[in-house]
């Protein structure tokens, strides 16, 4: 931080202070968000699998046949096409 005839005296020293202040809250903030973030994006894909596994299970074996998959490869089958989103 360059110290100019703005922030060389008491008035400046309190603003530069504020500033950081702002800043690290705003750091925090971004930090907090980002890890809600990972966790809502966590619960959402345990949501569509289970959806995905739910929906493949439903299916008649001449359904899934008709995808290429035996009911024992619906779990497999799910992992691939949450893998390739």
């Amino acid at each position: 931080m360059t110290v100019n005839s703005h922030t060389a005296g008491p008035e400046g020293r309190h603003a530069v202070a504020a500033s950081i202040s702002i800043s690290m809250i705003a750091h925090g903030f971004l930090s907090i968000l980002a890890r809600i973030g990972a966790k809502a994006k966590s619960v959402l894909n345990a949501l569509q699998m289970a959806r995905m596994l739910s929906t493949l299970s439903n299916m008649s074996d001449h359904q899934l046949a008709q995808i290429g998959i035996q009911r024992s490869d619906i779990p497999k089958y799910a992992e691939t096409l949450m893998a390739n989103e």
